[in-house]
This record gives C-alpha cells, sequence and structure tokens, in this order.
C-alpha cells in the first residue's frame, strides 16, 4: 500500500493494548501490510513526532485523545506546528462522542474522527476502510492535505471530501471493547 511496495508507516499513539491488538487486527483483516510504531503516551508522542524526519515520516498517525501526560488534541496541534508532519493524515480514533472533541478535532486538522465502534466486525470493517482510504488519498496525491472528516458511532456515513463514502450500522453504546 505505500509507495514502491513498502509496508505503509503507521504511527499509533494509544495507551490501551486492547485497542492497539484491535489495530494490528484491522489492518491484517483488510491486508494492509504497515509497519507500526507506537507510542504509550502524549509525552512519548510529542518526543517521537518532533524527531522525526525524511524519509521516515509516517504514512498515517492514529491518535486516541484520551491519554495519560498529554491529550490527544495537544498532540494533534503538534503535528500540525510541525512543518515535515503537516501534511501527514491524522486519523483520531478514541472512544469520545463528545461534538466538542470532534468539532475541535477537526478544527485541528484531523483528517479522520472515528468513535470507536462497538462491536468487533464493525471495528475492523469501518477502522479498515477508514484506514484505507486515508493512505490511498495520501499516496495518490501526495502533499495534498486532505480534507475534514467525521465518524461517530451512530447510523452515519465516513465522509472524505472527494471520495466515496462508507456506511455502517450502529448496535448500541460501547462501555469497553476487549480483545481476547
Amino acid at each position: 500500500m505505500a509507495n514502491s511496495g513498502q509496508p505503509a508507516k503507521i504511527l499509533i499513539v494509544e495507551d490501551n493494548d486492547s485497542d492497539v491488538f484491535l489495530l494490528e487486527e484491522t489492518l491484517r483483516s483488510q491486508r494492509i501490510p504497515a509497519q507500526i510504531q507506537r507510542c504509550r503516551d502524549g509525552e512519548e508522542a510529542i518526543q517521537t513526532l518532533s524527531q522525526i524526519g525524511q524519509p521516515h515520516l509516517p504514512d498515517v498517525i492514529i491518535i486516541d485523545l484520551n491519554l495519560p501526560k498529554i491529550t490527544g488534541l495537544e498532540i494533534l496541534k503538534h503535528v500540525r506546528s510541525l512543518k515535515q508532519l503537516d501534511r501527514v493524515p491524522v486519523l483520531i480514533l478514541t472512544s469520545s462522542q463528545s461534538k466538542t472533541d470532534r468539532t475541535q478535532s477537526i478544527q485541528l486538522g484531523a483528517d479522520a474522527y472515528i468513535a470507536k465502534p462497538p462491536t468487533l466486525p464493525e471495528f475492523l470493517s469501518t477502522v479498515g476502510s477508514g484506514l484505507r482510504v486515508l493512505l490511498e488519498r495520501s499516496q495518490s496525491e501526495p502533499g495534498a492535505r486532505l480534507r475534514s472528516t467525521i465518524c461517530s458511532r451512530r447510523p452515519a456515513t465516513f465522509r472524505l471530501r472527494g471520495a466515496q463514502s462508507l456506511r455502517w450500522p450502529h448496535r448500541g453504546r460501547v462501555r469497553s471493547i476487549s480483545a481476547m
């Protein structure tokens, strides 16, 4: 999926091991070859992002909003303040359904916002499709900033301006997602 047949480079900023496992399963189920780098908290993410340069830029950055030490929104601000990362697509993947969080994420430059779907099949499908769209767009239009995307757990459409729409159903609220 990455340029020249290389695996996609994905930076995951997530403190929950189960959610990282679900992301890895999503990549496998979607047959997206990926090289994953993980940061477990906001402080580690800021340090890692500040040191990243060509040719080690990620193809996509996935950020949870609820992190120890520094919040996901602060990390997003930091990403968008760094010239070398300004055009890297950012996916906010969080349990928050807050309209304020969604709005702030998009205003700060997130390319996609997905509230974690409540079932494993929905998670694999929704997150996998969202990642695939972001990776394909970032590679087919290198250097082009992607535009606002908002996803929620309500019956909704994943929309990326100028791209296809993807739908998924809703089957109740999620209290937690655990991987077996």
